[in-house]
């Protein structure tokens, strides 16, 4: 059964190689326009590396539009996304 069905999913496999800057610039701007559209679930999925996924971890923590975020469940990508409620 799926418990968090996403409004919005950003896949950062799509973009390449990314640097740390850019990393946070996609995710911030991805956050900002969800929660400007009145989103709650948002699914941010890094992949299973050490580059993204820590990074992203660590930025989701401090976003002070994220209420709370988890590793994705099972249907969501498990260890390679993160399932993200915002504030309301």
């Amino acid at each position: 059964m799926i418990d968090f069905i996403p409004q919005a999913t950003l896949d950062y496999h799509k973009f390449g190689k990314l640097l740390p800057y850019d990393i946070e610039k996609i995710l911030f701007e991805f956050i900002e326009d969800s929660y400007y559209s009145n989103y709650q679930k948002i699914l941010i999925i890094t992949g299973k590396g050490k580059v993204v996924r820590p990074l992203v971890k660590r930025l989701l923590a401090q976003n002070k539009f994220v209420s709370n975020f988890k590793q994705a469940s099972y249907f969501n990508g498990q260890s390679g996304a993160f399932e993200v409620t915002l504030i309301s």
